[in-house]
């Protein structure tokens, strides 16, 4: 039951950053329906989504997290589990997590904004961003 309980609100959580992104930046994500399959990440351009945003979008392996409180060891947990998709799949890990009553943050890692940096595994070797900072990043891309 309780692991039930756990895959529904990490599904609402997959859905409202969605919505959030397709907001902010007018492309919509769609679950990734390999991910309990394969291990994957949870989230994906939808196959119709076009143009640069859409491109941007796919270069990222989402993780989604929504817990009362992220604190640093979850953090520290989501974000190797976040890369460890992301370098199956080689994309750019994205941990995108909401706490209650708080806002969506988005952490990549520091090569992410500043490509000529190295990737370097991590918690102490990112950035998190607000989610319009983080949609800001993608258009400008």
């Amino acid at each position: 039951m309780a692991g039930s309980h756990s895959r529904r609100k990490g599904t609402q959580a997959e859905r409202q950053l969605a919505r959030a992104i397709h907001d902010e930046l007018g492309v919509l994500l769609v679950r990734n329906l390999e991910q309990s399959r394969r291990g994957g990440h949870d989230l994906i351009p939808h196959p119709d989504a076009t143009g640069p945003v859409a491109d941007a979008l796919a270069r990222y392996a989402f993780e989604v997290k929504r817990y009362a409180r992220a604190t640093p060891a979850l953090l520290r947990a989501w974000w190797a589990q976040t890369c460890t998709q992301a370098e199956q799949v080689q994309l750019t890990p994205a941990l995108a997590y909401r706490e209650d009553r708080q806002d969506w943050q988005v952490v990549l890692p520091l090569s992410a904004v500043r490509p000529d940096l190295p990737h370097a595994h991590g918690l102490a070797w990112t950035i998190t961003l607000g989610l319009q900072a983080f949609a800001y990043m993608v258009r400008e891309t």
